[in-house]
């Protein structure tokens, strides 16, 4: 194996750049170095020093028709730069100070890196792929027209696009804990054209998808149209659970998870012993036995939420503003990978948490929540609870729908490899921590609770210096 370095003839050193997103990465790589690369892997690199963090950039080269082998020839690279094998760079007198370490770093990670769980940061995962989608695009009739390349790269899901005659396609792939995905995705696509993105082709054993392009998404700006969209959203979401709600054996032949009421207190008693023994960044014991006395209390909030006769339907419980696309007309929802068969309220959880987001402040107001909830229970009207009992229900499956967001990120975790479970520490906990009430204060206490800088989807590091 071979890595492409700079060499003065003293030391060498690994590429650098100041970019902090795969593609950008990839296409400088395009640009400078005239090879075609994929992101295998980003690792954050702690300084050894006060300087600020790095972040390492795995990449893996392969052919195109516009990029064919004989473009990795030395001759082909600017000056300096060459193909080395990695036996040759064991020698850290030659190493520019710090690049030796990042590449012990990365061989590391290369070993422990699991095949099974995240197989798109293998070497050769890029080429199986697209010609897997090649060939069922061949099969429906159509033909690619460029090179693949990568769209997204997350810790769950690598995806390509495809030019193609018939336009755009976005192969995904999923690690083991979203198996069930593209089945279902699937299904929806069947049950409800126009609401999900089409699929071409699935490959179940290996988790591919391909879906055809359906254009960009916008996220609204300003209260009235940030209110309007989340009004919409909210009653398509609705209608697909109320259709779909007769269908839940044929959900769950996909593999989608399942979080049933009457088995909710006893999957919540055993998530606050499994969380609680985890260690950092999980409940403390003091917030462990505040947890475990809300257990009676949650029990009744399930059984009073399955006496109004609701039956259970798909949950999306990653449904924010990234995940939809509405051009006015059409509400179509996305990336089922964070859905669970259970009761159809506990969607208005995180709904209502990202228009708290859009809205730009920690609580949405009142009356927007209410508009978008009243929006979302206007599609349920006359299904079976009467409309004086949807309220209710809204408000019991509120402090329920946390824990079901655990109970996910617990089973995900739960065969994850060693550096995802690390870089997800504490991802248990965050929603279970949202059930617990405020510590009462004595008469007279200050509040000295720091104020913590809000966090949201998108935050980007500050600038680093990032290594390829």
């Amino acid at each position: 194996m071979s890595l492409l370095i700079h060499d003065t003839g003293e030391f060498w050193s690994l590429p650098e750049h100041r970019m902090g997103e795969p593609g950008a990465v990839n296409s400088w790589i395009r640009d400078r170095y005239g090879v075609e690369a994929g992101t295998l892997d980003v690792m954050r690199i702690s300084p050894e020093t006060s300087a600020p963090p790095a972040y390492l950039f795995a990449h893996e080269t392969h052919e195109t028709r516009e990029t064919p082998r004989a473009a990795r020839a030395d001759t082909h690279l600017p000056p300096g730069a060459r193909w080395a094998p990695v036996t040759e760079l064991t020698d850290d007198r030659r190493a520019l100070p710090g690049h030796r370490r990042l590449l012990r770093l990365w061989l590391d990670g290369r070993r422990a890196a699991g095949d099974a769980w995240l197989p798109w940061q293998r070497p050769g995962w890029f080429t199986m792929a697209t010609a897997w989608a090649e060939r069922e695009l061949r099969g429906l009739g159509i033909e690619t027209v460029g090179p693949a390349r990568q769209n997204g790269f997350r810790a769950w899901s690598c995806q390509l696009l495809l030019p193609t005659t018939a336009g755009l396609v976005h192969l995904k792939a999923s690690p083991p804990p979203h198996a069930h995905e593209p089945a279902l995705t699937r299904l929806l696509s069947e049950w409800f054209p126009g609401s999900v993105p089409s699929v071409l082709a699935v490959d179940t054993r290996r988790r591919l998808m391909l879906t055809a392009d359906f254009g960009p998404v916008h996220r609204p700006e300003g209260t009235a149209r940030i209110v309007s969209y989340f009004e919409r959203v909210a009653r398509q979401v609705a209608l697909l659970q109320r259709e779909s709600a007769d269908r839940a054996a044929e959900i769950t032949a996909t593999g989608c998870p399942a979080h049933p009421l009457d088995r909710l207190p006893e999957l919540f008693d055993d998530l606050i012993s499994q969380a609680s023994s985890a260690g950092r960044d999980e409940p403390t014991p003091e917030e462990s036995a505040r947890l475990r006395r809300l257990l009676p209390g949650f029990a009744r909030a399930c059984a009073r939420l399955a006496l109004l006769g609701l039956p259970d339907s798909l949950v999306h419980h990653d449904l924010w503003r990234g995940n939809v696309r509405d051009d006015g007309d059409q509400v179509l929802l996305f990336d089922w990978a964070d859905s669970v068969l259970t009761h159809p309220f506990l969607q208005l959880d995180v709904l209502l948490k990202d228009l708290a987001d859009a809205l730009g402040s920690a609580e949405a107001s009142a009356e927007a929540r209410e508009q978008v909830r009243d929006s979302y229970l206007a599609a349920w009207a006359g299904h079976r609870p009467p409309p004086e009992q949807l309220r209710t229900a809204a408000a019991l499956a509120a402090a329920i729908a946390p824990v079901s967001r655990a109970l996910l990120m617990r089973d995900r975790l739960a065969a994850a490899p060693a550096h995802l479970r690390s870089r997800y520490r504490g991802a248990i906990a965050a929603p279970l921590r949202t059930c617990l009430p405020p510590p009462e204060r004595e008469p007279g206490d200050r509040d000295t609770t720091p104020e913590r800088e809000p966090v949201g989807r998108g935050t980007t590091p500050e600038p680093a210096t990032r290594r390829t």
